[in-house]
């Protein structure tokens, strides 16, 4: 059986054109980008699949996403793999869509890939004016769709939110509001896991039919949430190898960058789930 290399890069929060680096970050972005592209070519062995797992820029207009594309079209062209990208809370759909793809794919961005006896699943966790995610009735009918047509593969879930788990309790009102739906959809299937973002810290559990969720750091800062109504930012840059062997799976991180200090701090006033809930989800 065919043993995969996964490489997931979340969260770089790429610097627009003209702007400064969020939270007062000392490096851009962009270079911490670069570093991570430089350390994937030092490891023995090609990636089979590289995900960028939203919030690809912090804002930004079309243009940035094209610069943007040009990296992903390079990566695919150097390491001769799939590139696939998710959206997060922080892009501009509409700027993604005009600058990044060749056509306007509607009101959600998914999609899904077969490598071997593996699918990968990609979901659009963003819901535009929020900073928490929900995946939208559509696109789980389309997900559940397809896991029942391909019941001997073992299905990989991609998406920004995390799913709810024992150890979000301080990001209730940040990350997926509607795991019960998903977890739902998922029951019954072969999952070989979640993989998610968004929250700027590394983390994995198990929920639901006793099913994998990793949730990665990120590639441009890290987030302390041990404090509920302060969260502090430090400067920081990490991806993730996930690797599928035999059934079995594992992940490493890649810490490229950590310091100590504090650069920012995020004021939360409630962590918990949202009551509004916007329409169609």
């Amino acid at each position: 059986m065919q043993r995969l290399h996964i490489i997931q890069i979340s969260d770089p929060h790429l610097t627009p054109h003209g702007d400064v680096p969020a939270h007062q970050q000392g490096t851009d972005p962009w270079e911490k980008l670069t570093a991570i592209i430089q350390d994937i070519r030092t490891l023995p062995y090609q990636p089979d699949l590289i995900v960028f797992t939203g919030d690809l820029l912090h804002g930004g207009a079309a243009d940035d996403y094209e610069r943007l594309h040009a990296v992903i079209h390079m990566m695919k062209a150097e390491f001769d793999c799939h590139v696939r990208v998710l959206l997060g809370n922080h892009d501009n759909r509409e700027a993604f869509y005009a600058g990044y793809l060749p056509a306007d794919p509607g009101p959600y961005y998914a999609s899904r890939m077969r490598i071997g006896n593996n699918d990968f699943y990609f979901l659009d966790s963003k819901v535009t004016g929020f900073e928490a995610g929900w995946v939208s009735p559509a696109q789980l009918q389309w997900l559940g769709k397809h896991l029942r047509q391909a019941p001997t593969k073992r299905a990989f879930i991609f998406l920004h939110h995390p799913l709810d788990g024992p150890t979000m309790q301080n990001m209730h009102y940040a990350i997926l509001q509607n795991t019960p739906a998903l977890l739902s959809v998922l029951r019954g299937h072969n999952i070989g896991g979640v993989f998610a973002w968004h929250v700027h810290f590394a983390t994995s559990y198990l929920i639901g039919d006793n099913i994998l969720n990793v949730v990665a750091g990120s590639a441009a800062y890290e987030i302390n949430c041990t404090d509920p109504q302060l969260h502090e930012i430090r400067e920081g840059s990490s991806y993730q190898i996930i690797t599928v062997d035999r059934g079995q799976v594992g992940v490493t991180i890649r810490q490229l960058l950590q310091r100590p200090e504090v650069i920012d701090a995020l004021q939360i006033p409630s962590t918990k789930f949202l009551t509004k809930r916007p329409p169609l989800v």
